[in-house]
């Protein structure tokens, strides 16, 4: 029996060998590729072996909650106007779902290894037929530092979701627009939008999507890592939650256990390398979002503003900034006060497990809650 075993084992480690070297070679020469080429490794799965969903059944918030728990966590995002959320539980299964919100299309990612959602607008400048037929995207079953690389149906290139740009092929080097979104229980997304939709169960493939298939290997004590991995930041737990901000060559990390020490509900003022923001945090809804804290019409013009908890309680709980009394919603849009109507922009960024942010953030640092507040 072991030695069937073994010959079974080497029959599987040579298909994956086929399917790598595969994948590569569809992609072009060494040169093509801005990593070196021994640190791509095969996941298991082949190509469109874990299979991406195109335009998937959405429902409206009410049907949602016949699958959904409240606590279940979702990526949401919101393009002209409408809202939708994606369950972690699909996107466990799938990695990838390229669909239209808003009239237009987005790539929504996430890679289970890593635990980042992170969501694109595919629709890239400067590349030919963009509008007429945006990048269509599959899962390769190649990883680098345990993380999800991509490849576009149009040219085959490979592209790395956590260094956010294309790794090997025709369009090494691109990097697509990276749109804002938001990781929360699904309670607390479908507070902040009553009328989101929600990505079904009802996909079309045979899937428990009830059940998490990685086992524990999300709890925030696990150090195990699947694949290998260049390096590893001892500084906060391999598998902590961080919302990661990167601005002109500078990385932050905001530790979402570190901030739920500090209380339920927070507004954090910072400035990453000149970039001021605000992290409006909400414990019991696993939320953190990161706006920019500048408004007004022209760059000359805007201001920046200081943000604190506005009295109350429950969720959706409000801001209110310094400089003028207004009252903010969690959505960034100012509601009563001399700011009424101004919005915040959301700043375009993600929540990952601290040891792929800090790999692919080599220099990130930590914020230290109340040094900026």
């Amino acid at each position: 029996m072991d030695g069937a075993c073994a010959v079974i084992r080497s029959l599987e480690r040579i298909a994956l060998v086929s399917i790598w070297f595969g994948l590569l070679a569809s992609v072009g020469a060494e040169a093509q590729c801005l990593i070196p080429q021994n640190l791509i490794v095969s996941g298991g799965p082949g190509k469109d072996g874990i299979p991406a969903l195109t335009n998937p059944e959405v429902v409206p918030a009410a049907t949602g909650d016949t699958f959904l728990f409240p606590d279940d966590l979702v990526l949401g995002v919101v393009v002209n106007g409408e809202a939708r959320a994606y369950p972690h539980a699909v996107m466990w299964w799938h990695e990838i779902v390229n669909d239209v919100l808003g009239g237009r299309p987005i790539l929504v990612t996430f890679c289970p290894l890593t635990g980042s959602g992170i969501i694109y607008d595919p629709v890239i400048p400067d590349i030919p037929d963009m509008e007429a037929a945006p990048l269509n995207f599959g899962v390769s079953g190649l990883l680098f530092d345990n993380n999800l690389i991509l490849f576009d149906r149009r040219t085959d290139s490979l592209w790395s979701q956590m260094r956010l740009e294309s790794i090997c092929g025709a369009l090494s080097g691109t990097r697509p627009p990276l749109l804002p979104v938001v990781q929360s229980a699904w309670a607390a997304w479908k507070a902040l939008h009553p009328e989101t939709t929600v990505v079904s169960f009802n996909t079309g493939f045979s899937r428990n999507y009830d059940v998490y298939p990685y086992g524990d290997y999300d709890q925030i004590d696990s150090t195990q890592l699947l694949f290998p991995q260049t390096t590893v930041d001892p500084r906060l737990p391999m598998k902590e939650n961080v919302l990661g901000i990167r601005h002109d060559g500078v990385a932050r990390a905001y530790s979402m256990t570190r901030m739920r020490e500090l209380g339920p509900r927070l507004a954090i003022n910072d400035d990453v390398n000149g970039l001021p923001v605000l992290v409006a945090f909400h414990a019991a809804s696993r939320l953190a979002i990161p706006f920019d804290r500048r408004v007004g019409a022209t760059e000359e013009a805007r201001e920046v503003l200081d943000f604190d908890i506005a009295k109350g309680e429950g969720f959706p709980f409000q801001l209110r900034d310094r400089q003028t009394g207004s009252i903010w919603n969690l959505n960034g849009v100012a509601i009563s006060g001399p700011l009424q109507g101004e919005r915040l922009r959301k700043v375009p960024t993600f929540t990952a497990f601290w040891f792929a942010w800090s790999a692919f953030n080599l220099d990130s640092e930590i914020h230290v809650p109340g040094a900026s507040e």
